[in-house]
């Protein structure tokens, strides 16, 4: 990992474009808008919030799938001399989850006074000298509710942020989270001109070629991170009638292929995704179904030359805007560059019409 100034790749952080030529495919629409979950909360008093974190930490916090770095989990308000705290999100305990967080909570307090108080005994009766520290005081606590949503997604700006923590609840910032993604990734700009170049000479020799006007002039390699330089390139097969065989599902059939050979041969290693890690590149921006199968796939990284306006599922101005890589709805995730440099914008042109 290398600081941002001293990465010697030039990054343009702010229109996410890397060395003038490489231009990041997000869901700006979707990173903008916040993921909002409910959240429970109750009102102590500010000397008692010791003893309430020290319950978030030991009864809660570890079971929560949402970690709230990003969100301040105290809210003062100092005109009632109360503390608002987040104690959990309600996708650990649900909105129908009142009564068993009132038994925890009173359960907790019960076996704090009743702990304390057998320590004390004990201390005075064995007269001991080093006594031990008590556990953490009961505390006293008011409206237990599950009215207040935060946002689950990190803001990307600094004025975002304040923006939906003056809306829903106040949160920290620690620097647009996707500056970081961009410069921890590596980039041989040489190495990916050099798979774009290839791919890009494939397809135009496949368009001079297509005198019948029935094959499809689109060209993917796969690149596996175990071995640059075993290089998987596929081209559209439909015209030998099977209307899936697009260029990617054609390259994840021979990842296939070839990783059940290897599995056959030599039974002891692990059995990780088909394509994990994998660096993707292809001449024009993929469909849904190739999209999606590189989801499932869990591939690292997809660059691509051409966009698809009408059927493209990448870019937000693509198809129908569905940013399939970076789509809150999915479990997995990969990165998506764009070529904008000067090269290669010579490829063979695919009616808008066609699913690549």
């Amino acid at each position: 990992m290398v600081k941002k100034e001293k990465n010697p790749i030039k990054i343009d952080y702010e229109n996410c474009i890397v060395e003038g030529c490489l231009v990041q495919v997000k869901n700006n629409i979707q990173g903008n808008n916040p993921n909002l979950i409910k959240v429970w909360t109750i009102d102590i008093n500010p000397k008692d919030s010791g003893s309430v974190i020290a319950f978030i930490r030991k009864y809660l916090q570890k079971n929560d799938p949402v970690t709230f770095t990003h969100v301040k989990r105290i809210q003062p308000f100092k005109e009632k001399n109360i503390l608002k705290i987040i104690l959990c999100s309600a996708q650990l305990h649900d909105e129908n989850s009142r009564l068993l967080l009132e038994n925890l909570l009173n359960g907790y307090n019960n076996h704090v006074n009743i702990e304390n108080e057998s320590i004390e005994v004990n201390d005075k009766i064995n007269d001991n000298k080093n006594r031990r520290k008590p556990l953490p005081k009961a505390f006293q606590f008011n409206n237990l509710d599950c009215i207040y949503s935060i946002p689950l997604n990190l803001p990307p700006t600094k004025d975002i942020m304040i923006e939906w923590s003056k809306k829903f609840w106040p949160l920290n910032w620690c620097g647009n989270p996707n500056d970081q993604i961009l410069n921890d990734m590596e980039f041989n700009i040489n190495w990916i001109r050099s798979h774009l170049k290839n791919i890009s000479k494939l397809a135009s020799e496949l368009g001079i070629q297509n005198t019948n006007k029935k094959s499809i002039p689109v060209v993917t390699s796969f690149v596996s991170p175990l071995d640059p330089t075993d290089i998987i390139t596929t081209i559209d097969e439909r015209e030998n009638l099977n209307p899936l065989d697009h260029s990617i599902m054609c390259g994840i059939k021979r990842v296939s292929e070839l990783e059940r050979s290897r599995r056959i041969q030599n039974k002891q290693q692990d059995v990780n995704y088909l394509c994990l890690n994998f660096d993707v590149y292809t001449t024009h921006e993929p469909c849904s179904m190739c999209s999606m199968a590189l989801i499932h796939s869990r591939i690292k990284r997809l660059i691509f030359i051409k966009p698809m306006k009408k059927t493209g599922c990448l870019k937000p101005d693509s198809g129908d805007g569905y940013c399939m890589q970076d789509n809150k709805n999915l479990n997995s995730k990969y990165e998506v560059f764009q070529w904008i440099g000067g090269e290669f914008q010579d490829i063979p042109t695919v009616s808008d019409k066609i699913c690549c």
